[in-house]
């Protein structure tokens, strides 16, 4: 079994994305699949019931107490699921469509309850033998993780994109492509709404394919940010919105027919629009490698430095150091055991410049760990089974927490 994510649900969320990695990394627990047959449309529901020690992501029960929580950090989740993936195609043109709502329901914070909303469609377009790319948008709506945020409110953030790439193979062994994508995000709650923002990215890339089927190429990378919103910081409204260019090498490399290497690596600088001293420019790389020793075992690792966000998309960022590893093992053909396990520092001195967040105080180290167990009884029906654990260290200062959880995930596609 070949990790292909297209549609990721985790648990019973789903997130458009694209993966190379053979095992998943940076989902746990691993994300649903729904690959609906060629040419079919496909409805599926689902069911998942999870328990989670510290849902807020709080240091002890003495900080819960403080906010008038209680001492108890547990609840108890249940999720139901309803949703319809599309795959056709049309000539040449390939047309995938995943559609789904998630009903959410915490039994002890009611607070919380709410529903998640997704959207994924992509349009393969084929145009002659030489010109291909994607067109396609996406739409989420659902609660915003607590690792930065852990208020007792229904912070849903809602996020909005739409996308268009293409490809010209002007040459057996090379190819040229581009891209534009546009990003709105934005937060229900008033106090997060400086959060606010949308992107415009535009890539363009020159790309070597070499006749084993690996490819070496140089993209470069423009992304401009708005946040409409300005930011309180120290008494001074400051507008954070900001210019980010990459200049990259990436490279696919098939060193066997059992193992590959991923490289994307090279020179980044940002420019923040009020705030000079919150600038960054530096190397960011990300190594990772694929490698099946037999049909049964898959095992996945990677490395990155790189500067990311809180919450991945606010401007307030970080330089971050991590190691991922991530291992699937096909014990028969109805079970497959996943084990998960990734850790990332991360350093928040560069953007101390601006906001509360940008705090050296905040800088920190994240593990999680997840153990997994996939049952598919039928090629419908799939039982998911995993237990996870998550930590924050702060490096200096009080905080930080630990949480452990475990969920059981069922869905049938009819």
């Amino acid at each position: 079994m070949r990790w292909r994510i297209i549609f990721l649900l985790p648990i019973c969320s789903c997130v458009a994305a694209q993966a190379t990695d053979l095992v998943p990394t940076d989902i746990m627990p691993p994300a649903d699949i729904v690959q609906p047959p060629a040419d079919a449309v496909t409805p599926y529901a689902g069911y998942s019931v999870g328990y989670d020690s510290n849902l807020l992501r709080l240091q002890n029960s003495a900080a819960a107490q403080a906010m008038g929580l209680g001492s108890d950090l547990s609840d108890t989740t249940q999720r139901y699921l309803f949703g319809l993936a599309v795959d056709k195609t049309l000539s040449r043109q390939h047309l995938t469509a995943n559609l789904n709502v998630t009903k959410v329901d915490y039994d002890h914070f009611g607070e919380l309850d709410h529903y998640d909303k997704n959207l994924a469609a992509n349009w393969n377009w084929h145009a002659g033998d030489h010109f291909e790319g994607n067109i396609g948008a996406n739409y989420s709506q659902g609660l915003t993780p607590f690792i930065d945020f852990h208020l007792l409110e229904r912070n849903i953030r809602t996020e909005e994109s739409a996308y268009a790439d293409g490809s010209w193979l002007f040459h057996p062994s090379w190819r040229v492509r581009g891209g534009l994508t546009y990003t709105k995000l934005k937060y229900d709650l008033v106090s997060q709404q400086p959060l606010d923002n949308t992107r415009n990215q535009s890539e363009l890339g020159l790309d070597y394919l070499a006749a084993s089927g690996s490819t070496i190429g140089l993209q470069l990378r423009h992304t401009h940010a708005d946040f409409p919103t300005p930011e309180l910081d120290n008494g001074v409204l400051v507008l954070n919105g900001y210019n980010q260019d990459e200049v990259k090498a990436k490279i696919d490399w098939l060193l066997s027919g059992k193992t590959q290497l991923h490289f994307l690596g090279g020179w980044v600088s940002r420019t923040q629009d009020a705030s000079q001293v919150s600038n960054f420019s530096g190397i960011n790389t990300r190594l990772s490698a694929d490698w099946s020793p037999t049909g049964k075992i898959q095992l996945t690792v990677a490395g990155w430095r790189e500067i990311g966000a809180v919450d991945d998309l606010s401007t307030v960022y970080s330089l971050n150091h991590g190691a991922s590893l991530a291992s699937a093992w096909q014990y028969s053909e109805k079970i497959q055991l996943v084990a998960q396990y990734k850790y990332q520092k991360r350093d928040f001195g560069q953007s101390a410049g601006t906001g509360t967040l940008g705090s050296l105080n905040q800088n920190d180290v994240l593990r999680d760990t997840a153990l997994s167990v996939v049952y598919n009884p039928t090629q419908r029906w799939r039982v998911q089974l995993s237990g996870i654990r998550s930590t924050q260290t702060l490096k200096s200062g009080a905080g930080g927490f630990v949480s452990n959880g475990v969920t059981l995930n069922t869905r049938y596609a009819f």
